[in-house]
């Protein structure tokens, strides 16, 4: 029955449809795994020489079904290295038959590939990457030395740039896959490989590897490389490497991961540059939705750290640019509610601006417009997005006319978050109402009954969170608060009134039949 077996397997994996479709069907992964195994050993057992047709066709299809299919197999990082070696023991029986003198095998650049991709997936980390590159080593001086079947192509470089990129365990590996990306480069322009000339695919593996680098020099050697490949598009004429937005978007990220306190303004002016270009008709490097995005996150640190009073108001600016660029027709700047958290938050973050509640609530009110007028899916606001608006109200200083004025708002803002299913309020959302509640209002009597009403409706949510229990019973009066919570501490609270709280901010259950949503008034 074995024998049955592995001679129907042998015959299926010499028609190439037919071992795609056994490779992807939905058999276990173990089977397949087992299958391939078997088929393998098979073949690399046999004497030199021995192999039949069938057999020697087998070889390549093998190797790249080990080489492709790492999930359908069940082939983890644990076990690549088994995977790799499967997949290069095949590639030198098929070697060794060649030079046996069974001229009918004849290993090509794609069995090559074959090889080193099951190396760069094989979690091997620095061993693999070594690997890869000896093996692209061994490829470029076979066909210097003649043999046209293994002359390298992009793929082959860019596995093993990838391969580098992956390899977690070794400190200096961007640098590491920029040589291989440099020698590329070098051996087509000398004329060695007409098949190696750099594409832009190949340097953004690069850049995301010094971008997420984490080291000093990463923003810088992401610009150089930048630099590099704009040298290569104008100066070297190989417009194939020349930079997208995707390549400007990464060097930015670079600049925002790190700790530089400049990197706001470098990534404000390689903004400028991009929309700079684009208006000169660069279309390869003009701001996306992404871009956009980079430049207000990159104003955070100058909000949130160094309470910069200008950094709201810069970010809301960036914003209105995107929105009047879509809204003139640019799909690639589709603004989404990410963005608009952003703006609000640092609004509300800016307490020393005069109405800082007032422009949050701009912001939140042009994304409303944005999603039920514009009818722009990705903008539809969110509990964080209302929660930030009503603790830009609760940290207003001023007169009591302008007190009065930003808890109106906030209570209005509370009522249209309870109003629709995908903004109701959460922990967060009670905590800064009640804030709210006690630094706004003057009125004892007030506070009492506004507090008492919202504490009831937040105990019916769940949502009586550490943060809104402090902050009611500052709202409170002593007795009011005695009456409410019967003098017992956060944790003697019932469970019920806590079921729905979270340690970040995340919508709380819908209200069943929109239950005492209309019942809070001042």
């Amino acid at each position: 029955m074995l024998t049955t077996t592995v001679v129907s397997a042998a015959l299926i994996i010499a028609a190439p449809p037919c071992v795609n479709a056994y490779i992807t069907s939905g058999l276990p992964a173990h089977t397949h795994r087992a299958f391939l195994r078997k088929l393998t050993d098979d073949i690399c057992s046999q004497s030199v020489g021995s192999l039949s047709p069938e057999e020697m066709s087998t070889c390549p299809m093998l190797m790249s079904a080990w080489a492709s299919a790492p999930e359908k197999l069940n082939l983890s990082s644990d076990n690549g290295r088994e995977r790799a070696l499967a997949v290069e023991g095949l590639l030198k029986r098929m070697i060794d038959e060649r030079r046996a003198g069974n001229t009918k095998v004849v290993a090509v650049t794609e069995d090559y590939n074959a090889v080193m991709k099951a190396w760069s997936m094989s979690g091997e980390g620095s061993k693999a990457a070594v690997r890869a590159e000896q093996i692209l080593i061994q490829m470029q001086d076979l066909y210097a030395a003649g043999d046209k079947n293994v002359q390298p192509n992009l793929e082959s470089f860019q596995i093993v740039i990838e391969a580098w990129t992956r390899a977690s365990d070794e400190p200096n590996a961007p640098a590491r896959a920029q040589q291989i990306l440099e020698w590329m480069s070098n051996t087509y322009k000398s004329g060695a490989n007409d098949l190696a000339k750099p594409e832009t695919q190949c340097f953004i593996p690069v850049l995301k590897a010094w971008a997420s680098s984490r080291k000093l020099e990463g923003p810088i050697m992401a610009e150089h490389l930048i630099m590099w490949m704009q040298q290569l598009q104008f100066q070297e004429e190989i417009e194939s490497a020349r930079p997208n937005t995707l390549c400007f978007n990464i060097v930015m990220s670079s600049w925002l991961k790190s700790a530089d306190i400049t990197s706001e303004k470098r990534i404000r002016q390689i903004f400028e540059y991009m929309e700079s270009s684009s208006k000169k008709g660069n279309v390869d490097i003009r701001p996306d939705a992404g871009s956009y995005n980079i430049v207000i996150s990159s104003i955070s640190t100058a909000v949130k750290k160094y309470y910069d009073m200008g950094g709201a108001r810069r970010a809301d600016k960036i914003l209105a640019r995107l929105e009047n660029a879509y809204l003139n027709g640019d799909e690639m700047l589709r603004p989404d509610s990410i963005i608009y958290n952003q703006v609000i938050d640092y609004w509300a973050k800016t307490q020393s601006v005069r109405g800082h509640f007032m422009n949050a609530r701009d912001v939140l009110d042009r994304q409303i417009k944005m999603f039920r007028e514009e009818k722009v899916r990705k903008c539809r606001p969110d509990v964080t997005g209302y929660t930030s608006v009503i603790a830009a109200c609760a940290s207003t200083y001023g007169t009591v006319k302008e007190k009065r004025h930003a808890f109106d708002m906030a209570h209005l803002t509370f009522m249209e978050s309870c109003a629709e299913k995908y903004t109701q309020p959460n922990d967060v959302t009670y905590g800064v109402m009640f804030k709210a509640v006690g630094r706004l209002l003057n009125n004892s009597g007030e506070q009492d009954k506004y507090a008492g009403t919202l504490f009831k409706l937040c105990c019916d949510d769940g949502c009586l969170g550490e943060m809104a229990f402090m902050r009611v019973k500052a709202a409170l009066s002593k007795d009011v608060y005695q009456e409410l919570t019967g003098g017992k501490s956060y944790e003697e609270l019932p469970e019920e009134w806590k079921r729905n709280v979270t340690k970040r901010q995340k919508k709380s259950d819908v209200r069943k039949n929109g239950k005492n949503s209309n019942q809070l008034r001042p």
